[in-house]
């Protein structure tokens, strides 16, 4: 992996711990930047002229054109050709190398050497004729090659700065004639019949602009505070180029950070070597950033021959300060040691009030259980949550507030005491054997008790109803010899939960 820094904190940096990590998991680095795109550009128009036809345009039958002059029947003819490209899929893209090629499919003597030049016309008005050609600008290259065998099939020349030019004047099209050196146009020696031009066009397409930035996995969409004085930037890149080559192209990335207030204190870190489309991760070390301060950084990716812009900028304030601990406070479940209330899974109203600026919310819960999280009401101070206890007896809610940066407090404890709710058992026949029923009594400890829900073992639950007393009576009929558990908790008329109770009952054989 390779990191490049640039600014003040370079010397602190270098002990930093830097990612990248691609969708899926960590990812080794090697390789170069993203490469540039080949393409093998056709012609959209081929047309050839002859100045014994002055009038007439003539097309390519069969792929190949002629140049220079021949003769049928005792009369002369001089050729020239004309291609015409689109360039419109590549406007704004850099032109790393242009080459057109071509081959000879016929010459008149191989003895004369082979002397076309390109030149770069005006855009062609219509089908060309040789009295209505488009006027020459400039020769862009000539086709000569002494050491290319007579009649080769493969003859390259390159173009860059024609089609270079042409793209970054903005032109759609752009023409080009071929035809003997002009001293030797007219000599039949150095006639041929040519293949169409087409243009090898190595070009490429900047990085797209970093997108998804995020630090401390926060979303760069709204003021940020984080508590980390090392936080994780994140940004998406990619590179347009990449899909249409279907390879692994590479694209560094330069992840940029200063104080907002202080310019100048910029730091840059480039990471090369990442397939692209990828998620680039930068790990500050621990320190790097201070309490109070708001910081900006933006992100800007690479291949080997662009950049792009850089991306908006992402702001955070760093906070490192814990806010203070909670007051908590419940009239369902007052903190007194001998004042018994609700019970098990019925809910209680619990308030909890801390006083800071930045306060997020509390995270609440007991100890040894899952802790939930509550954010601040309309004031910023308070939140009121509901919450259920989940057994009786003295009963501890340990809550923390949380600020917005994610730092948390010490912990409040608020120690209460959970009535005891659940039902009576009463076995009426505690020596009835297997096969044999056995009465079983519910009795309440809660008031207004209008259901029972029993359960033998981990068998089928059964609920029955309760009498206006609130006690029940059902029967059991175990078929097997063997210890059994009877399980069962009530329910009131208003929905409220007991806690569960259980019984042991054991089933000898029938004799």
């Amino acid at each position: 992996m390779s990191i490049r820094l640039r600014g003040p904190a370079r010397r602190a940096t270098t002990a930093s711990v830097a990612l990248l990590l691609a969708t899926g998991g960590l990812v080794s680095v090697t390789g170069q930047p993203a490469a540039a795109l080949l393409d093998y550009v056709t012609p959209t128009s081929v047309a050839w002229t002859d100045a014994r036809q002055p009038t007439n345009s003539f097309s390519s039958a069969d792929g190949t054109v002629p140049v220079g002059t021949w003769e049928t029947d005792g009369a002369k003819h001089t050729a020239r050709a004309y291609f015409t490209f689109d360039l419109k899929p590549y406007r704004g893209q850099r032109i790393v190398s242009a080459r057109a090629i071509t081959g000879e499919t016929k010459v008149n003597d191989c003895d004369k050497p082979r002397e076309i030049e390109l030149w770069r016309t005006d855009p062609l008005a219509g089908a060309p004729t040789w009295s209505t050609a488009p006027t020459p600008r400039e020769k862009v290259a000539d086709i000569a090659y002494p050491d290319v065998p007579c009649r080769s099939s493969f003859i390259g020349v390159m173009i860059t700065e024609a089609v270079r030019q042409a793209v970054a004047d903005g032109q759609d099209q752009l023409t080009l004639m071929a035809r003997v050196a002009g001293g030797h146009e007219a000599n039949m020696h150095y006639g041929r019949q040519i293949k169409n031009l087409g243009i090898s066009l190595d070009h490429n397409t900047p990085p797209d602009v970093p997108e998804q930035l995020t630090v401390e996995g926060k979303a760069c969409d709204s003021a940020l505070t984080i508590r980390a004085t090392g936080p994780t930037f994140r940004a998406r890149v990619s590179d347009p180029d990449a899909g249409e080559a279907g390879e692994s192209d590479q694209v560094a990335v330069t992840f940029a950070w200063w104080p907002v207030d202080r310019p100048a204190e910029r730091t840059e870190a480039t990471l090369d070597g990442q397939s692209n489309p990828t998620t680039y991760v930068y790990i500050l070390p621990r320190g790097t950033l201070t309490h109070g301060t708001t910081y900006a950084f933006a992100v800007r990716a690479s291949d080997r021959y662009d950049s792009s812009d850089w991306s908006p900028e992402c702001r955070f304030t760093v906070d490192t300060e814990a806010p203070p601990a909670p007051t908590v406070t419940s009239t369902d479940y007052p903190a007194a040691d001998d004042a018994e209330a609700g019970g098990p899974g019925v809910p209680g109203s619990f308030t909890f009030t801390a006083y800071a600026d930045d306060l997020a919310g509390f995270s609440y819960g007991e100890p040894g259980l899952s802790s939930h999280f509550v954010p601040v009401d309309a004031s910023g101070r308070s939140a009121t949550v509901s919450y259920a206890p989940m057994g009786f007896g003295p009963r501890r809610l340990v809550v923390e507030s949380v600020d917005k940066a994610g730092n948390f407090s010490e912990g409040t404890t608020y120690e209460f005491r959970v009535r005891y709710t659940a039902p009576t058992i009463i076995d009426e026949d505690p020596e009835a054997p297997a096969g044999t029923p056995r009465r079983i009594t519910f009795a309440p400890q809660m008031e207004n008790v209008v259901e029972y829900t029993y359960r033998l073992n981990e068998g089928e639950e059964i609920t029955v109803p309760a009498d206006a007393d609130g006690i029940a009576r059902v029967t059991i009929t175990p078929e097997v010899a063997d210890a059994y558990f009877l399980y069962v908790r009530s329910r009131t008329a208003d929905g409220l939960p007991s806690g569960e109770a259980w019984a042991f009952l054991w089933v000898p054989e029938a004799e």
